[in-house]
């Protein structure tokens, strides 16, 4: 059984949402979660996540400069393609900063007394896999895959990213 194509509108907002930045910066925000909490097991909610929101934008920094210069725009004038260039950087990477947002949650609650800091690190960890199936199944979905194609593409992005996030916890 196939699928039914996706509306263009849904289509360009599941290829944003599907890029490798997006995969990259959920398993890289993940493993700094997970490497935050294990340095110090006793540290504050607030502490994790002002070490894993401060690296992931080091990250995406440097992301965005690698872009940037990697693109290079054709226009004519210098300013012209130093826009261009940023412009399709800052595009392009967004979604390394955006899979921050989810698995920043639980955390934020801790940081407000809501959550124990251990439930808002795994909690966290459990969002970013969740975060990894999405995408790892609208990565299929947008390329009009039969469904079964796409569940099996969400469950190994999400298994890629509880073994990254384990070998993490194991190095540190």
């Amino acid at each position: 059984m196939t699928a039914t194509a996706p509306h263009p509108a849904h289509r360009a907002l599941w290829r944003h949402w599907g890029t490798p930045a997006a995969v990259y910066g959920t398993v890289v925000y993940s493993s700094l979660i997970a490497a935050a909490s294990v340095e110090a097991e006793h540290a504050a909610a607030g502490r994790i996540l002002l070490f894993s929101v401060t690296t992931i934008v080091v990250f995406w920094l440097a992301h965005v400069f690698s872009v940037a210069l990697a693109h290079h725009g054709d226009a004519d004038s210098v300013g012209a393609r130093v826009r261009d260039s940023l412009g399709h950087a800052l595009f392009e990477s967004s979604g390394m900063l955006e899979a921050a947002i989810v698995p920043s949650i639980p955390l934020v609650l801790s940081v407000f007394g809501l959550l124990q800091v251990r439930a808002a690190v795994v909690l966290s960890l459990w969002c970013a896999v969740v975060v990894l199936a999405l995408l790892g199944y609208l990565a299929f979905r947008v390329r009009d895959r039969p469904l079964w194609v796409r569940l099996v593409g969400a469950a190994a992005t999400a298994l890629f990213g509880v073994a990254v996030v384990a070998l993490e916890a194991l190095l540190h």
